[in-house]
């Protein structure tokens, strides 16, 4: 039996390597279709978070500005940056499956930073600024005054407005 074995060996022996070699073409094949599904999924979440971001950044923006006294600031009432507000919350929670873990706190810590949440039931959230800043605005009613909580810090503000800028750069895969 072994005898007629060894009558196939140099058979065997030289179709081995083309077998390996059709394995192995297999295997990597197999792994390549793994790794281009990832990288569509990836491109899919990150056109995903583009447009969700797409959808609310000029808020973010206008929400930043109107605080720190940037740009077209002076355009704007405490009621606009309260809606701009609400949009872009409720856009960031409705979505958070998105976002990474990093974008979604620096997304807290920016309106963290920007308002003051919870004030009581029924009021609306205050937007963490100085006052005496905005009084003077040709658009200021006195009922703006109750919108304005104390504790504004322009570092702070700058930091957490970089942080989830960062933070949604890497999401999207720029940094």
């Amino acid at each position: 039996m072994i005898d007629s074995l060894l009558k196939y060996a140099p058979l065997i022996s030289a179709f081995m390597p083309l077998l390996v070699i059709v394995l192995t073409g297999f295997w990597v094949h197999k792994r390549l279709e793994k790794i281009k599904s990832r990288l569509q999924l990836d491109h899919a979440i990150i056109e995903k978070r583009a447009a969700i971001y797409a959808s609310v950044q000029d808020e973010i923006n206008t929400i930043y500005s109107y605080i720190l006294r940037v740009g077209d600031w002076k355009e704007y009432t405490p009621t606009d940056i309260l809606e701009c507000k609400r949009k872009v919350d409720k856009t960031f929670h409705s979505t958070q499956p998105y976002w990474s873990k990093e974008a979604f706190e620096a997304y807290q810590q920016f309106i963290k930073v920007s308002f003051k949440a919870y004030r009581g039931h029924g009021k609306d959230a205050g937007i963490i600024a100085k006052v005496e800043r905005y009084q003077r605005l040709d658009n200021w009613k006195p009922s703006f005054f109750e919108s304005f909580e104390s504790g504004y810090d322009k570092e702070r503000l700058i930091a957490a407005n970089q942080s989830l800028m960062s933070s949604l750069s890497k999401d999207f895969g720029i940094n």
